[in-house]
C-alpha cells in the first residue's frame, strides 16, 4: 500500500467535491454514460478523501502531506 500523500485541506476539498458530484449525478432523472462517469469520479474522490491516498499523485511523486518524509516532493 502506498503511504499517505494528501494533506488535510486537500482531503476535505476532495471529499466535498466528490459528495457534490455524486449528489448531482443521483438527482438526474436518468443515468446515462456521463452520469456514470461522474459517479465513478466522485467515488474515487471520496475514497481519496477518506484514506488520504491518491495514486495519481503517487505516480508523479507529489505529496501535499506535511508529515511526508524528505524523499517526497511537497507542493505546499
Amino acid at each position: 500500500m502506498i503511504e499517505r500523500n494528501l494533506g488535510n485541506i486537500e482531503r476535505v476539498v476532495r471529499l466535498f467535491i466528490g459528495v457534490a458530484f455524486a449528489g448531482w449525478a443521483f438527482m438526474q432523472p436518468q443515468l446515462n454514460g456521463v452520469e456514470w462517469l461522474v459517479i465513478m469520479t466522485s467515488l474515487a474522490l471520496i475514497l481519496n478523501g477518506i484514506f488520504s491516498r491518491c495514486y495519481v499523485w503517487y505516480l508523479f511523486d507529489v505529496s501535499t502531506n506535511k508529515k511526508a518524509g524528505p524523499s517526497s516532493t511537497s507542493i505546499c
